[in-house]
Parts: structure tokens; sequence; C-alpha cells
């Protein structure tokens, strides 16, 4: 994964956001920053749901159905003189057009690449690089993963480094793993959200 591309196309989000809200130059962004990095977090784990051993609901928001075709992938389209079963176009015949968890993990991942840029050290992971920096063991556990992630930002909050940033980073990319994405999906995914997160700028938002 590039990660010079991503750091680059959140910087050009963030100053957008500067724009809009320039009360926000030239003071303190960091702690802002680490919590509504938290709160994302927590709602990534609510997606995920894999703690919540009180319900019978435990399965992860990977999909919402789509609104067009129910979920089926096709609909009855009306022609002339009766109906005909066709592709759904919205979701591209696959029946969901969202994946809840997935646009949580990259609304993290936003607030990461920011972070980093808020400490200057993006180009410090300039190169195309493996999105897994440091070690990990692929298909851990995600309750493992979220409470290790909620322990390294702990750990960045007291001592706001380069090397407890890769750390934070690194375990990012674990529970990334530990929830079954892959990189590509996770890049894609990224880049859609950070094009809603533009329009939400020029709407208002």
């Amino acid at each position: 994964m590039n990660l010079a591309k991503l750091f680059e196309t959140q910087r050009v989000l963030d100053e957008r956001i500067m724009e809009k809200h320039p009360e926000l130059r030239g003071q303190e962004n960091l702690d802002w920053k680490i919590l509504a990095l938290q709160v994302e977090l927590g709602e990534c784990a609510n997606e995920w749901r894999g703690f919540k051993r009180w319900s019978n609901d435990q399965e992860s928001r990977t999909s919402v159905r789509c609104p067009r075709c129910s979920g089926e992938g096709t609909y009855a389209a009306h022609y002339i003189g009766g109906y005909n079963q066709v592709d759904c176009s919205f979701c591209n015949a696959t029946g969901s057009v969202r994946n809840p968890l997935l646009e949580e993990y990259v609304d993290c991942l936003h607030f990461i690449l920011s972070i980093g840029l808020e400490l200057n050290i993006q180009n410090h992971y300039a190169d195309e690089v493996n999105f897994n920096i440091g070690s990990r063991t692929k298909k851990t556990y995600p309750i493992k993963e979220f409470k290790n992630m909620f322990m390294k930002i702990a750990i960045f909050v007291a001592l706001p480094l380069e090397k407890e940033y890769t750390n934070l980073l690194s375990a990012f990319t674990t529970l990334g793993d530990s929830l079954g994405f892959a990189e590509e999906q996770i890049e894609n995914a990224y880049f859609e959200k950070n094009a809603v997160n533009h329009e939400r700028q020029a709407n208002g938002y």
C-alpha cells in the first residue's frame, strides 16, 4: 500500500477542513484528533459486534442491503407489455451497497493519517511499503486487537513520538487483518470515504 499517497490525500482533506474552519490553524489539534480516533475505534468495534456476548446478534455488519433490489441483486424492471428481471445497477448486482464495518475502520485510518500529519512525520513513510509496518500475527482475534489498539493510543497520548506512532499504525494493520480486510480493500474504501468527506465539507457538514 502506498502510504505516501494516503498521507497526501489526507493532507488535502485536512487543508480543506482548515479552510472551512480557520480557527483550527495555529492551535493544538492533536488532542481532539486522538479523541476522534478513539470514538471511531469504538464505532468500529460496535459494527464488529463480536464482543456483544449478551446478544444473539453478534454478526459483523459487513453489508447493508441495496434499497433498489432489497439485497437480491436483481429487480423487476417495467417494460412495455410487462416486467423483466434485470441486474441492479445501483449495487452492481451484488445486493449490498455498504460495508459499515469497513467504513468505520477507514474512518479510523483517516484520523491515524491526520495524526501523522499533525506530527509532521509523514515523510518517514514516503515509499511504497507494505501496510504491515512492524510485525503482526495474521487472523488474530479481534477483541485482543481492539484492546491492543486502545492501549497503543493511550501510550501514544503519553508519548507522542514517532516510535509510538509506528506502533499504533502497526497495531491498526493487525486489527484490520483480524477483521479480514485486505490492503487493496482498505485503500479503495479509504479513497471512497475521502471523497464523501470532501463532499460533506462542500455541503457544510
